[in-house]
């Protein structure tokens, strides 16, 4: 009778354990773009390093200060944050700026 006691609490011990790993701890994903970052009509946005066209406004998150982007200027780097997939261009939520390379400049022959 204690060898069955022992084997359910160990069955049950397995599988809240799977349910705390795989359950409702999860953080939810982050899109991530590259590109180069650049001041449009006053806002900054990224830029695709083919042809300069704009990919997506930037915006901070929460709590960060707007003019974390300003270093960045003209600089390729990967950012990682939330992508609304609303609006033309959509408007990434910056969490975080991953530098890439000190320079940005469109193909040679692409205007």
């Amino acid at each position: 009778m204690v060898s069955r006691k022992r084997h359910f609490l160990g069955i049950l011990f397995l599988a809240v354990s799977a349910y705390a790993q795989t359950g409702e701890t999860r953080k939810p994903a982050k899109d991530s773009l590259t590109g180069c970052v650049d001041e449009r009509d006053g806002q900054y946005v990224l830029t695709n390093d083919t042809n300069l066209q704009t990919v997506a406004r930037l915006q901070p998150e929460a709590g960060s200060p707007d003019d974390n982007f300003a270093r960045y200027m003209g600089h390729k780097v990967t950012l990682r944050g939330k992508l609304s997939r609303e609006g033309t261009p959509p408007v990434m939520m910056v969490q975080s700026v991953v530098p890439v390379s000190d320079m940005c400049a469109a193909n040679p022959g692409t205007h």
